[in-house]
């Protein structure tokens, strides 16, 4: 892979950690099994034990790698701004207006049929992002009634953003402002830890199902100053898989909470 392929947009070289890759890029699934290939798995059926079962433990990587990218998103949240109410309020009433408007095309099998058309059409010249979607729906569903899905996704968009503005009996936007202000100012501050631990409680169920070992952060060696713990291995190796820098230590810090 050549520099170029390896920097962030805007940066003079700052080099994009597997995390922000899988994050921000148009292949998640695909990203994920070249991360965790086949040699991984074998590595880590290896420090599971012999009850390990392939199938479910690649189920857990996938959900401990969401957890992770979840939780780093999360982070990503800053001040709350007074005019959020505003913006989303302003999405919330043109996505409802959009769903009355595709209930109208769908009843219309002429509308329906010329819009889903004009879909397939335009998704083959699209962004990365709007394609893929269009070819989840055309895979998952079927090319029959695209319009129908899509409208399903947008009426999901709807409720999203109502959701997000809903105000009390007593609340008006100022007072949902000043609430987002309590809430970001009570918040726990973020640290490093937070995707791991995300990452680490995610993963556990799989271990419990898989491994015959507890999962612990294990008891000090003084001859290898490091905790003794196989489920801190297991950890530590998906982890570092999405974050090179990650230490054996924090992992350990972590499961000492969890």
């Amino acid at each position: 892979m050549d520099q170029a392929d390896n920097t962030l947009p805007g940066t003079e070289a700052a080099p994009i950690t597997p995390w922000q890759r899988l994050m921000t890029g148009h292949g998640f699934l695909p990203e994920l099994h070249r991360l965790y290939d086949a040699r991984f798995m074998l590595e880590l059926e290896m420090l599971v034990g012999p009850k390990a079962d392939a199938g479910n433990l690649r189920a857990g990587v996938e959900a401990a790698a969401r957890a992770y990218i979840r939780e780093r998103r999360r982070m990503r949240k800053r001040k709350p701004g007074a005019m959020e109410y505003r913006r989303l309020s302003a999405l919330s009433d043109k996505l409802e207006a959009v769903s009355v408007e595709l209930a109208r095309v769908q009843d219309s099998p002429n509308c329906s049929g010329k819009l889903a058309d004009a879909l397939e059409t335009q998704a083959r010249s699209s962004n990365p992002s709007a394609a893929g979607i269009a070819n989840l729906i055309e895979g998952a569903f079927g090319p029959g009634d695209p319009v129908g899905h899509i409208a399903a996704f947008v009426e999901l968009l709807h409720k999203a953003t109502a959701e997000t503005v809903a105000l009390g009996e007593h609340d008006t936007p100022s007072s949902y402002y000043e609430a987002d202000l309590d809430r970001w100012s009570r918040r726990p501050k973020k640290t490093e830890s937070q995707p791991i631990a995300a990452l680490t409680r995610a993963f556990r169920p799989y271990w419990e199902r898989n491994a015959m070992r507890p999962f612990n952060a294990g008891r000090y060696d003084p001859a290898t100053k490091q905790n003794k713990a196989t489920a801190v291995d297991a950890i530590h190796l998906i982890g570092q898989k999405l974050d090179p820098d990650l230490t054996r230590a924090r992992v350990v810090t972590v499961m000492r909470v969890i």
